[in-house]
C-alpha cells in the first residue's frame, strides 16, 4: 500500500512500528500527554529508517549485514538515550566490563537485530514490496538525518536522571562500535548474491502482525500498575510482557534463518 513514494512508504512504515512499540511500553497515556516527546521518538526512528534503507538499496543488504547495522546503530540510544547500556538496575543486572549484558542482549541484540530490524524491515516490504531501484538519499540528506540523530541524542543525555556510564563502560562502549562497524564495512568487501524477490511467509507474517498486535494490546490496557523509572517512566508489567515477545521473537527468527539456510528477504 503505497503511501507517497516507494521509499518514503517503506521508511514511513518502519517508523510507526517502531513508534508502536514504544507505545507498548509508555502506554496511551504518554502519546496523549507527551506529543513533543513521542514526536522527537518518530523523528529518531524515521532518520533511522531513512539511513538504513539508503544503504539497503545502496548495498543490496543481506541479513547478516541488517543485523549489524541495528547492533550498531542500538549501541548509541541505549549509551545515550536511556543509558540503560550502562544502568545496573535494569534487566539482568549482570555487569560486564562497565556494560549491562542484559541491556545488550535484550536490547542490543534481540530487539535492534530482530524485532527493530528484521521484522520490522519484514512488515514494511509486506505492506509495500520495496523497489530496489529507488532514488538514492543524496549528501544533503545525509548530513541532515546524522545531524538530527546527533542533536538529539546530545539533548537528551543533558537528563539528570539518565544513567551515566564508568570509564570502563565508556571503553567497552567504544570497542563495541569499532568492532561492529569493522565487520560491517567488511561484509560489504566479499562479494554476495542480491537479495531474491520478496516472498511472504508463514512464521514472519506471525513474528510481523503478531507484534503489531501485542504492541497495541500492552500500550491500550498495560497502563497502570507499577512504573520503572530509568530515564524515561515505563509499565513494569508491560515491559516485562514487552521483553519476553522480544526473546521469543528472536529465537524463533534465528531457528528459522537457521533451518532456512538461506536469507529471509526483508
Amino acid at each position: 500500500m503505497k503511501i507517497l513514494s516507494n521509499r518514503f512508504s517503506l521508511i514511513l512504515y518502519c517508523a510507526l512500528f517502531n513508534l508502536l512499540f514504544e507505545y507498548s511500553a509508555r502506554g496511551i497515556t504518554q502519546f496523549f500527554t507527551r506529543p513533543l516527546f513521542i514526536l522527537a521518538l518518530f523523528g529518531i526512528y524515521l532518520t533511522y529508517f531513512a539511513m538504513l534503507e539508503d544503504l539497503m538499496v545502496r548495498f543490496r543488504l543481506r541479513n547478516y549485514q541488517i543485523f549489524l547495522c541495528g547492533f550498531l546503530y542500538g549501541l548509541f540510544p541505549i549509551a545515550f538515550l536511556t543509558g540503560n547500556l550502562f544502568n545496573p538496575r535494569v534487566y539482568s543486572g549482570i555487569m560486564m566490563a562497565g556494560v549491562n549484558t542484559g541491556t545488550l542482549l535484550i536490547v542490543g541484540i534481540l530487539a535492534w537485530g530482530v524485532v527493530q530490524g528484521m521484522v520490522t524491515l519484514y512488515l514494511a516490504n509486506r505492506l509495500e514490496s520495496r523497489n530496489w531501484n529507488h532514488p538514492l538519499m543524496g549528501k544533503v540528506g545525509w548530513v541532515s538525518v546524522v545531524a538530527y540523530q546527533v542533536a538529539v541524542m546530545i539533548y537528551a543525555h543533558q537528563n539528570p536522571v539518565t544513567p551515566r556510564g564508568t570509564a570502563t563502560g565508556y571503553l567497552s562502549f567504544i570497542i563495541l562500535v569499532i568492532v561492529a562497524a569493522l565487520l560491517f564495512i567488511r561484509s560489504l568487501k566479499i562479494p554476495r548474491p542480491s537479495p531474491g524477490p520478496f516472498q511472504p511467509t508463514k512464521i514472519m507474517d506471525f513474528l510481523a502482525f503478531g507484534s503489531v498486535a501485542i504492541f497495541l494490546i500492552l500500550g491500550t490496557f498495560f497502563i497502570s500498575g507499577e512504573t520503572v523509572v530509568t530515564s524515561q517512566p515505563l509499565n513494569l508489567l508491560a515491559v516485562t510482557l514487552e521483553n519476553i515477545w522480544v526473546i521469543f521473537c528472536g529465537m524463533i527468527f534465528f531457528i528459522y534463518r537457521l533451518l532456512k539456510k538461506s536469507d529471509v528477504v526483508v
